[in-house]
């Protein structure tokens, strides 16, 4: 996959830019095409024809940019985990808990601006394993960084700390995608980062809330 990949990059590279324009625009329209019928069907039952069909483009065209629908779904899950791990390390995790206001903002600001592409990719049953594979390295990265930066604590004390908090975000996060939460942004932004705040208080102190 990763040499197949790094072709594609380099051919690329030497396309002309009207090319290169066309060829992102091919990607974008094959990837929401996908996107939205994985909200009316189950993975397995997606075909070429479909896509091609709901993306108004060429046969030709899809075969340009994946070898099959596998490939595409695993690209895009490598793209977005990618995308997502290359932020978090130019944070760090404990500079995220510090103040996770620029990393929430960016993040949710991004997702805004096609809800429902990320709808669609994100919550389907179907294809669970992009928001999986986010959850697990991210949760990973955390508990390494924070055992570090707070020797006190255990691995284990850690996982359930980082799966306390990121259940709670999960759920406000999922409610926001779906517009059950009838809030602007920016205040999801504050409810966010507020959760995230009094959970590492509690953590950091040992503070029982009862």
């Amino acid at each position: 996959m990763e040499t197949v990949k790094k072709t594609a990059d380099t051919t690329e590279e030497k396309k002309p830019k009207k090319q290169q324009r066309n060829s992102l625009r091919s990607e974008k329209l094959i990837k929401k095409a996908f996107a939205k019928l994985l909200h009316d069907k189950e993975f397995g039952k997606i075909t070429v024809s479909d896509i091609v069909k709901e993306a108004e483009i060429c046969r030709g065209t899809f075969y340009a940019h994946y070898i099959d629908i596998n490939d595409l779904y695993e690209q895009m899950e490598s793209e977005i985990v990618r995308d997502v791990m290359v932020f978090i390390d130019k944070v760090g995790a404990v500079g995220f808990l510090d103040n996770p206001r620029p990393t929430v903002e960016f993040c949710l600001n991004l997702i805004e601006k096609d809800k429902d592409y990320y709808k669609n990719l994100l919550l389907n049953k179907s294809a669970l394993s992009i928001s999986t594979e986010i959850i697990n390295k991210t949760r990973d990265r955390f508990v390494s960084d924070i055992i570090a930066a707070y020797k006190m604590k255990t691995p284990e004390e850690t996982r359930t700390f980082l799966i306390f908090t990121a259940s709670g975000i999960s759920g406000l996060f999922t409610r926001w995608l779906t517009n059950e939460v009838p809030m602007e942004t920016s205040k999801v932004v504050t409810l966010m980062c507020n959760m995230l705040s009094a959970c590492k208080f509690a953590f950091v102190n040992e503070t029982l809330f009862l």
